[in-house]
């Protein structure tokens, strides 16, 4: 399963390398973007492991329904500090690292056009 630990509490596949959360459904497009040195048929079988795994979540949608930490609690071992540069959307609460991608999902989904 490397470079992936599974972790139980969350149901997620975390990435030691890039420290963060793969839900299952994305497991081949992190590997095959991220990790390009790992053979094909090496990323198959992780993906085929960790898709195996009872309970794991599998999309984007099934995170809707994960539980956060308090913030106090220790931090989640082999992942990130969280960002703390984002662009919050005031409108949807979706949030984007880059001004671009903001001003795009303001557009696309919220009709914003700039004088």
């Amino acid at each position: 399963m490397e470079p992936f630990i599974f972790y139980e509490e969350y149901a997620l596949a975390i990435c030691k390398t890039c420290q963060f959360a793969v839900v299952s459904d994305e497991l081949a497009t992190h590997l095959r973007t991220r990790h390009r040195h790992i053979p094909p048929s090496t990323r198959s079988s992780i993906v085929k492991a960790i898709s195996s795994i009872m309970g794991i979540r599998t999309n984007q949608a099934s995170l809707a329904q994960l539980q956060y930490p308090d913030p106090s609690t220790a931090p989640i071992d082999h992942l990130a500090d969280p960002r703390t540069d984002g662009i919050r959307c005031h409108r949807c609460s979706y949030v984007y690292r880059q001004t671009q991608r903001i001003q795009d999902h303001y557009r696309r989904h919220h009709g914003w056009v700039n004088d």
